[in-house]
Parts: C-alpha cells; sequence; structure tokens
C-alpha cells in the first residue's frame, strides 16, 4: 500500500484539495467526512476530472486506475500534504497562536500591536480580517482551512511580514488546520461552554484547545491564564521551554495586583513569582485604555509572552499604554442624550455574563445607580444549550432586555427567542422586550436609555452581516449606533 511520502514522488504533482469541484489534471483529491458531506461520495468526480492520486479512510467503492492511500485521518493527511507541496509555507516567520474560548481576538489584536510597536513588520489572521502590508481583508472563519492558511502565510512572507499573530480556533486544532505550523508562542486565555453543538462536550473541546500546547516546539514559549481550572490541562505535557502561568491566583509564575479598573482603562501591576524568569522584571506597572477586568488579564498575558519573547521591559509599557481593542469588543460610544453604548461580541454566557459585570462594575459610583440595558439575542442552528443560560445572565445583571435576532439563520428566531426567555423569570420578565428586527431593538434600547445609562449590544460585535434563513443580509451593530447617535444630535440642534 502506498504511503503519503511515495504520494509526494509522483511527478507532476500540481496541487491539492478536499473539494472535488476544484479538481483539475495533475491534482490530488483527499476525501474528507464532513458533518454535512463526505468527501469519499465524491472520488468519481475528482477522477473524472483528472486526479492523479487519492487520499481517502476507506477503499473508494469504484475502481481506481490512479494511486490510493488510505489514512486513519483525512484531515490531517491533508494538512500534511499541503506542508509539504507549499514547501513549509511560514518559512522563518514568527508565528504565536491564541486560543480559549474568549479573548482570542482581543490577545491576538494586542500582540500584533505590540510587535509592530517593537519594530517588527506584521500580520494579522483572526475573527475581525486578515491584515498584512496595509491589507485588511475580510473572513468567513477564525483561522483559515490549511491550504488557503498556507497561501496566506506564503503572500505575507513576500510582503516582508516577519512576525504573525493568529488566533487558532477548536475547529482549526480539530481539523488540523493549523498542523505544522511552527509557533514561536501561544497563550490559553480560559474554557466555558461554547460550540457544544461540534463538539459534543467539554471534554472533546478542550481536546482540541490542548493540541496548540501539544505541538508547540521545544524553543517556543506558552502562556496560561492561571485563573482558569482549565490551565493545568492545557499545561499538562506541552514541551515548550518556558511554560508560565499568569493572573491573580497565588499561584502564578507571574500574579496580577493592585488592579483599578475605570471607564478610562485600567492600571495593575504584574510581580514575578519565579527566579528562574529572567526577562520578566521582579515588578512592573502596567496602563491600558482597555475596559474591564477581563482585558486585564489579557494584557497581563500578552505583555508576559512579549517580555519571554525578548521585548525589553519599557518597549512592552510603552506599547501596552499605546494599544486599542479590537473593533466590536468592549467597544464604547457616548450618545448625545448622556448615555452609553457598548458593543461587544459577547456570544456566549461567560462572555455575556463578563461584559454585564464589568458595566455594572464601571458605571456604578455608589451614588445614582444607572440602568444597564442589554440587547441581545442568540445564533441559530448553534448550541441551544446556553440560550436559557444567557437570559438568566441578563435577568441577573440587566436592569432592562431587548431581545432580538443574532443570525437565525434557518431556525425560527421566534422559537430561538422562546429558548433564551425559558431563563428569564419572575420580574424579570416585565423588564424585557421582544423586537425581532435588531435594528428596531437596538434602536429602541437606545431611545430607553437617560443620561449615564449604559446599553450593550451584545452577540455581534465587528460583523457586519446578519444571517437569516439563506440570505446574509448587511447589518453592524456600530453602524446602527452610530447612526442614532448622529440622528439624535440633529434633533437637538
Amino acid at each position: 500500500m502506498m504511503s503519503l511520502d511515495d504520494l509526494l514522488l509522483l511527478p507532476n504533482i500540481v496541487d491539492v484539495t478536499t473539494d472535488s469541484r476544484e479538481v483539475a489534471p495533475g491534482w490530488i483529491f483527499v476525501a474528507v467526512r464532513g458533518s454535512l458531506f463526505d468527501g469519499h461520495s465524491a472520488i468519481q468526480q475528482a477522477l473524472t476530472q483528472g486526479a492523479i492520486a487519492i487520499v481517502a479512510q476507506e477503499l473508494p467503492r469504484e475502481a481506481c486506475a490512479v494511486p490510493v492511500v488510505i489514512v486513519p485521518d483525512s484531515r490531517l493527511a491533508y494538512a500534511m500534504l499541503v506542508q509539504e507541496l507549499l514547501k513549509h509555507p511560514t518559512g522563518d516567520m514568527r508565528v504565536y497562536g491564541v486560543t480559549g474560548t474568549n479573548g482570542k481576538t482581543t490577545c491576538a489584536t494586542l500582540l500584533e500591536q505590540m510587535f509592530t510597536f517593537a519594530g517588527r513588520t506584521t500580520g494579522f489572521i483572526g475573527t475581525t480580517g486578515n491584515r498584512y502590508a496595509g491589507k485588511n481583508l475580510a473572513t468567513s472563519y477564525t483561522t483559515p482551512h490549511a491550504h488557503a492558511l498556507g497561501e496566506l502565510f506564503m503572500e505575507m512572507r513576500q510582503h516582508q511580514v516577519d512576525t504573525v499573530c493568529m488566533e487558532v480556533s477548536s475547529h482549526a486544532l480539530d481539523q488540523h488546520r493549523v498542523w505544522g505550523t511552527p509557533f514561536r508562542g501561544a497563550i490559553f486565555t480560559n474554557l466555558t461552554r461554547d460550540h457544544l453543538d461540534y463538539h459534543g462536550t467539554m471534554e472533546n473541546y478542550a481536546r482540541a484547545k490542548k493540541r496548540l500546547f501539544d505541538m508547540l516546539p521545544e524553543d517556543s514559549v506558552a502562556v496560561f491564564d492561571a485563573d482558569s481550572e482549565w490551565a493545568p490541562y492545557m499545561k499538562r505535557n506541552c514541551l515548550a521551554r518556558c511554560t508560565v502561568t499568569v493572573g491573580c491566583d497565588q499561584f502564578a509564575s507571574v500574579r496580577i495586583t493592585n488592579v483599578d479598573v475605570s471607564l478610562h482603562g485600567a492600571t495593575f501591576t504584574l510581580v514575578r513569582s519565579h527566579d528562574d524568569l529572567t526577562t520578566v522584571p521582579e515588578q512592573m506597572e502596567i496602563t491600558t485604555s482597555l475596559l474591564g477586568g477581563f482585558n486585564v488579564t489579557n494584557a497581563a498575558m500578552c505583555a508576559v509572552l512579549c517580555l519571554l519573547d525578548g521585548l525589553p521591559p519599557d518597549v512592552v509599557v510603552h506599547a501596552m499604554a499605546n494599544v486599542k481593542g479590537p473593533a466590536g469588543r468592549m467597544e464604547r460610544y457616548d450618545l448625545p442624550n448622556g448615555a452609553i453604548a457598548v458593543i461587544d461580541y459577547a456570544h456566549t454566557p461567560d462572555a455575556l455574563d463578563n461584559a454585564l459585570r464589568v458595566l455594572r462594575e464601571l458605571h456604578s459610583d455608589g451614588s445614582v445607580r444607572p440602568n444597564i440595558h442589554v440587547v441581545f439575542g442568540c445564533g441559530g442552528d448553534r448550541d441551544k444549550g446556553k440560550r436559557s443560560e444567557m437570559g438568566n445572565i441578563a435577568a441577573h445583571h440587566a436592569d432592562f432586555i431587548w431581545l432580538t435576532n443574532d443570525n437565525p439563520r434557518s431556525e425560527d428566531p421566534t422559537e430561538i427567542i422562546k429558548n433564551i426567555l425559558g431563563g428569564i423569570e419572575g420580574a424579570a420578565r416585565e423588564r424585557t422586550e421582544v423586537i425581532e428586527d435588531r435594528h428596531l431593538a437596538i434602536r429602541a434600547a437606545l431611545s430607553a436609555a437617560g443620561p449615564n445609562d449604559v446599553v450593550l449590544v451584545a452577540g455581534k460585535g465587528h460583523e457586519e452581516y446578519q444571517i437569516i434563513g439563506l440570505e446574509r443580509l448587511p447589518f453592524s451593530d456600530a453602524a446602527e449606533v452610530i447612526d442614532f447617535g448622529n440622528a439624535s444630535q440633529l434633533e437637538h440642534r
């Protein structure tokens, strides 16, 4: 039986794909068994279109006049072939990955800005787009598929990018999209309920995340949120030369102390607990414009990774004082009526809970208690179990709740909202308004807010679309808030 190594010795190989529609003479077709489509059913089409070899997890039913390689995991085989055919596309670039349920975009964005400040030519790969050389390319994936990722690395190298900061999703890790990427450093932010419609259990979800740290080379560094119960598991058997925990926990390698959060950002102190961390000062004061305690942890982990990677402390401090958070992540807008709008991507129970807690903390001065309004929904065709949980969180932390659409996809929006209402009980129901049209819901909440009130528009963040049925319609929470503010200013003139 032929192996993948033997396959690579075939003459005149053009490329490799998992999409039979792309196959042309000289291509290798890899049959991947997906959740909606089994690539094994497309082998005949690939052969008809000129495939010179087939990689599959089972013998094809049809007779093949070309070599066939049977593998236990087609996705892994595909990633391995991509690496070889693209000749290891990262080259000598420094690649840093961030994984976790929440905070991936923020941490990767902070790292991108800090390394840029330190004089490197950076690229970014993540939810908010792929950026390099002045380009900002929209993306449908947090982490691109293996071939697209390899081509993106090659494009970045052609533009002299030497440092790439990227989000690494659990889907990408489970599907081996980043296999073979020689990460120089990685961050684990946290692990809370999300994507269980795909992974099935929290254990499977965690196992997927752990792959990033299991694949780190010995000359890399790894930073873990010390306050996450999953940190010891993620750290276990990690081969990185330096594995560091950062957080408020007393046993953290680098402790976060003297935290002061306000509407203007936060200040905190990093205290080194281990003497062997020679590139981390014994004590270090940091200021950031990011809002909230959870962003203190994000900032602290990014600062420590940069220090471990060799950035001087003064550069790290100065860079952190000047970085900005990503679009749609606790993004603040002051409104003409004296209220404050905050747009955040919070679409999981933990993220919504964190966002509401932060806003309550920042907007309560002990005298007049401002109202907190929250506008949110839940995505269709996704984890239904989190819906009532998010409703319960909103009921506990918000004064007024506005339930609306958030990418209902093929599901009935009314049924999704009923699921959320299952977690909103008692008096909280009287403070809840259902407006399925997201445009109208946002405007209603902003109009109802008084001076010093805060309106959290949660769930979509930077996204500029709304998926209803099979249609992907233009929609931006930020644009809605800005339009409302502009209209309000005109009314008051």
